[in-house]
């Protein structure tokens, strides 16, 4: 079993755990943690890694209930998210197929709060990508959350629009709209490859 934070659009290492393991236990006691994974993303661009950060409402101190985390019209960095998502993978071979179901679930598919948006953008992933994680919730604190990570030499490479263009080296644990992008209907076979690894090199580790 592992136990998972929420996530914003979460790393290629996020979705290969949610596919591979038997149960993962959603955090939804802890307090909000600020500038993690919760409420940003990585995608990759021809400079490099881009950061997208959701903006919460100033209320959101480190004490506060993730469930309870607001968010905020801010910056409107929904809208900037959605730009930076057309520019730079408006080219990639799947972008057009996914970005309406993925831009409805933002404007209007959650109920305003941190914790309502990642869990409907990670159930609207799975159902693009074409699993099903067994996910529950908690019901207490857990005690802390695993960070499955891709350890150097671990990240199965695929197609990346920018590495493509001779410009950049490919760039490992992306968000999963870069996977999900340019890869399409082949994300599932990344993300076994990458649960299998995952597996391998976590037991590996276990038995030093």
């Amino acid at each position: 079993m592992y136990v998972l934070p929420i996530s914003y659009f979460g790393p290629v290492s996020y979705y290969a755990t949610l596919f591979g393991a038997d149960s993962v236990v959603i955090e939804a006691c802890e307090h909000y943690v600020k500038q993690t994974l919760r409420n940003r993303c990585l995608i990759a661009t021809h400079t490099g890694a881009q950061t997208l950060s959701i903006n919460v409402q100033k209320g959101a101190q480190p004490k506060i209930p993730i469930r309870e985390v607001q968010l905020s019209d801010h910056g409107n960095w929904m809208h900037q998210h959605l730009y930076s998502l057309a520019t730079y993978y408006g080219n990639s071979p799947f972008y057009e197929f996914y970005i309406d179901e993925i831009r409805d679930v933002m404007m209007h598919g959650h109920d305003g709060t941190l914790f309502g948006l990642d869990e409907a953008l990670r159930r609207k992933m799975c159902e693009l990508i074409g699993f099903e994680a067994n996910v529950t919730y908690s019901h207490e604190w857990m005690g802390g959350c695993d960070f499955p990570t891709l350890a150097d030499g671990d990240a199965v490479p695929y197609y990346q629009v920018a590495r493509d263009e001779g410009r950049r080296p490919f760039q490992s644990d992306m968000s999963i709209v870069d996977l999900l992008f340019t890869m399409g209907p082949e994300s599932i076979l990344v993300l076994r490859q990458q649960a299998e690894r995952m597996m391998l090199h976590r037991h590996d580790k276990q038995n030093l």
